[in-house]
């Protein structure tokens, strides 16, 4: 087993889906643009060990994977293990079968990997998925986030994809006084709205890989989210 400690995310990654986006020419678009890291994830698993092969042969991009399970892992240059830290599902909860079963094949393959203790805000689709609870207060959020912390949690992920929610700069802040935690927020930004988001402290953005599957020009609609959130990285 392996964990790269100094690995940290850059402040915006296009999660994308594989059944979507598997012509290595896109990602080679991306890296021409110039994001430096990109985030593989969602429903298609079937070609997914072949397109990080490919991503790595022909870019130089960081493939981070964010697996839906242990049959989606494969040899990328992160591998996340996403908590879900309300979940009642004894598949998506911490230690749960299926956390322990990706783990598994994570070490067996000798993988690096990234812990992440992920809370689902609102009402989506990763809240059926996940059968998740909903917290209902920030101070309750907060709790959960300074004990992941405090057990070795390094990153911290807020799914806000619920498009009656809205972000809360309270709850940002407070997260922002735990020490050594990266704050990652995923939600259907637009470029104008995740530059303002970020402003209010988040680390890194994530965008799901629907709006690039709706977008017209999805190198375009990358371009202007590294226009507003990468160029000056």
């Amino acid at each position: 087993m392996q964990q790269d400690l100094t690995f940290t995310f850059d402040r915006y990654l296009p999660l994308l889906d594989p059944d979507h986006f598997s012509d290595v020419a896109f990602y080679q678009g991306l890296e021409k643009i110039g994001y430096r890291q990109v985030l593989l994830g969602g429903t298609g698993a079937t070609n997914l060990a072949h397109l990080v092969r490919e991503l790595k042969r022909s870019t130089n991009l960081k493939v981070v994977l964010y697996p839906a399970g242990p049959d989606s892992v494969a040899p990328a240059d992160v591998v996340l293990l996403p908590d879900v830290m309300n979940s009642n599902s004894h598949y998506a909860r911490p230690f749960g079968s299926g956390s322990v079963s990706t783990a598994m094949h994570i070490a067996q393959r000798g993988l690096n990997f990234l812990p992440i203790a992920y809370f689902i805000m609102g009402n989506s689709t990763a809240r059926w998925y996940f059968d998740a609870f909903l917290v209902p207060k920030m101070k309750i959020v907060v709790g959960y986030a300074l004990y992941a912390r405090m057990v070795g949690y390094r990153v911290l992920a807020l799914d806000y994809e619920d498009p009656a929610l809205q972000i809360d700069p309270k709850l940002i802040a407070a997260l922002r006084t735990i020490e050594g935690l990266q704050l990652v927020v995923s939600d259907e930004f637009t470029p104008e709205s995740a530059s303002e988001a970020m402003s209010l402290g988040i680390d890194t953005i994530v965008t799901p890989s629907n709006i690039y599957e709706d977008a017209a020009d999805p190198l375009a609609l990358a371009a202007e989210f590294h226009h507003m959130l990468l160029r000056s990285g």
